[in-house]
């Protein structure tokens, strides 16, 4: 399966206190008033990857102890978001968080239960708190066993 993907770096901040490999996908149709990522609205900003490197990638990096995946929107491009998860879950057992400008309660049941950890709603700068997450209207969902905490 294929999607387009931005980018794929090493990341010390986008999941706090871990090595996580963040991907970064194109395409965004939430487009928040003042995103910083503008850049990243267009799909074709990104290049068409397949689901076979995005792995090889994760796998080059043996630091590496988080996926992280944000945009654009990553869930602008459900299938191959979901497809990515379950390969990461099922070949390289490691968490999975995502940032998202949409909000938990409409994500997928197929999604949340790949997931781990979900930053989500719009960014507004109105509501920028200089931290973690971003603007506090923004939620930050953790699972526990097979329970979310919010």
């Amino acid at each position: 399966m294929n999607g387009y993907i931005v980018s794929t770096k090493t990341s010390f901040i986008d999941v706090p206190g871990k090595i996580a490999i963040s991907i970064i996908f194109s395409g965004c149709s939430i487009r928040c008033k003042d995103c910083h990522n503008k850049q990243l609205w267009d799909v074709k900003s990104g290049k068409l990857t397949s689901s076979d490197q995005v792995i090889k990638n994760i796998k080059e990096n043996p630091l590496v102890d988080y996926v992280a995946f944000m945009g654009g929107e990553p869930t602008d491009q459900m299938d191959f978001l979901i497809h990515l998860c379950e390969r990461i879950k099922m070949e390289l057992n490691l968490p999975v968080a995502v940032y998202t400008g949409r909000e938990f309660e409409v994500l997928p049941q197929k999604l949340i239960k790949n997931l781990d950890l979900v930053i989500c709603g719009p960014y507004k700068k109105e509501l920028h708190i200089g931290g973690w997450p971003a603007s506090s209207n923004q939620r930050i969902f953790k699972k526990r066993g097979d329970q979310w905490q919010c």
